[in-house]
């Protein structure tokens, strides 16, 4: 029985085990793209080198013996840059973006691909709590808001913008106030413009028990000065949020050193110029636009969460592939994700269109290219590419790929752009006997996977269309509405 040392841990394994079983055995994880336990390895992405410490050579973990004796480091400084590099080298020629434009652009980060799908399919309480999650006042942005997400919204490149706003404005009240569990700390917001109704709502949905205190007597700070905005509108969202479990002490004088001893924690939310600052406190700045003073507001939720868990704040934004701007034969592709002809921009072709009376909100919905990614949460090279810093960049194509979307009108949509040819989905489809399965077609540079003979995607994954497309470990081989899967 080979016995080895894993980053220093001794390890004890079987007979023909890999370096990678060593390291599962002493709880070391090693990244890998292109590994499944039952296949057989193929070292293909090369994801999982490690150090062979007696040589000095980088060895791919998931092929290479554990040797007796052997003596592997996993983390070294080589190692790290080796796998950095590797990343950089995939994304190099990965075509897609992570996150759409819109929401790329909306400064509070809202999921509009998934709202607008929830719309689409008529789920208009999910795409309300969608829209509440991710902005905390949907109605009162929907009247204030200048829309940025709107000027990213690829769709104008065919027609018009999808109107984003009007749809989170009108749909936000859809949905009914509830209160998550409580973690039973307790959590204090100074003032209650739309910073801080921003961080209660996020510290809320994060389980604290969150009370907001202003010395004004009705809650909205400066949200109450816009023309634009029907009081109305204000006043219903904070009976919702208040409905979800805030608690709101107006008229009052704020005492922060009272505050700061029967709360966990602080987040003041106002202007630079206040003056008011203070120990373990956290700061959320109101801006003049609304829904900027709302990003501010949950950043310092998340921050004073991590705080009270004591864990490290974190640096910089997930890692986002971007394609750049669209060529016309890529806006045609994508198109394909369109459900009808008249949401394609293409005439009708059956009568009963509803253009005269209006799009209703789910045909305006059903107009979004759907130009994200339908693995966003899921996707290995992003999560990987997250953990070593990738920079997309670093090795640039003379000229990237195109956008391609293969089985758009089946339940399983395949992003050739997208695939690393990692193999494990050739390998499942003919270990599961599929009449055609799938392949690696062409040679070199150009391999390609494919359904053999020409044939369509739902023909080649008639029996593990699910497995292929759990086990992807990018966003090539996906459920056409994968996000609604996983929010659901």
């Amino acid at each position: 029985m080979p016995e080895l040392r894993i980053n220093g841990l001794p390890s004890s394994v079987d007979v023909d085990a890999t370096v990678l079983d060593a390291a599962e055995l002493v709880f070391v994880e090693i990244p890998t793209l292109c590994h499944l336990k039952e296949l057989e390895p193929e070292a293909s992405c090369m994801l999982c080198v490690v150090k062979n410490v007696a040589t000095g050579e980088l060895i791919p973990a998931c092929s290479a013996k554990a040797i007796d004796g052997m003596e592997i480091d996993t983390e070294c400084d080589e190692v790290q840059a080796a796998r950095r590099d590797i990343l950089n080298l995939l994304l190099s020629e990965h075509v897609g973006d992570c996150e759409a434009p819109c929401t790329r652009i909306c400064p509070a980060h809202l999921d509009i691909p998934l709202m607008l799908r929830e719309i689409e399919l008529g789920n208009m309480e999910s795409a309300a709590w969608i829209a509440k999650r991710d902005l905390a006042i949907p109605a009162i942005l929907g009247h204030i808001c200048p829309a940025p997400c709107e000027k990213g919204c690829r769709r104008a490149q065919v027609d018009e913008a999808i109107p984003i706003r009007d749809l989170h404005r009108d749909g936000g009240r859809a949905c009914s106030p509830s209160a998550p569990p409580k973690s039973g700390k307790k959590v204090a917001v100074i003032n209650s413009g739309a910073a801080g109704l921003s961080s209660a709502w996020k510290l809320c949905q994060l389980g604290y028990t969150c009370t907001v205190f202003d010395e004004a007597p009705r809650a909205g700070g400066t949200l109450r000065d816009h023309k634009t905005l029907p009081m109305a509108v204000l006043d219903a969202e904070l009976e919702w949020l208040a409905g979800a479990g805030i608690e709101f002490k107006l008229g009052c004088t704020i005492s922060l050193h009272t505050i700061s001893e029967e709360f966990d924690g602080v987040v003041f939310a106002g202007t630079e110029s206040s003056g008011i600052h203070f120990a373990d406190a956290f700061y959320a700045e109101e801006h003049k636009l609304a829904v900027k003073a709302v990003a501010n507001g949950k950043a310092a939720a998340i921050a004073l969460d991590l705080f009270l868990k004591g864990e490290a704040p974190r640096s910089g934004d997930r890692f986002d592939s971007k394609v750049g701007k669209l060529r016309e034969s890529e806006l045609q592709e994508l198109l394909k994700n369109c459900a009808t002809d008249e949401q394609a921009g293409k005439p009708a072709t059956h009568v009963g269109h509803p253009a005269a009376a209006g799009l209703s909100a789910q045909s305006e919905a059903g107009k979004c290219l759907h130009c994200d990614c339908r693995k966003p949460v899921s996707c290995k090279l992003r999560k990987y590419a997250d953990r070593y810093d990738a920079d997309q960049r670093e090795f640039p194509a003379d000229d990237r790929g195109r956008i391609q979307l293969i089985g758009h009108n089946e339940s399983v949509v395949f992003e050739p752009g997208k695939c690393i040819k990692c193999g494990l989905c050739v390998k499942i489809t003919k270990r599961a006997g599929e009449e055609l399965g799938l392949a690696f077609v062409g040679r070199g540079f150009n391999t390609q996977v494919q359904v053999p003979f020409g044939g369509k995607l739902q023909d080649g994954l008639k029996v593990v269309a699910r497995e292929c497309v759990e086990v992807c470990p990018t966003g090539a081989l996906v459920f056409r509405n994968a996000e609604v899967c996983l929010y659901h």
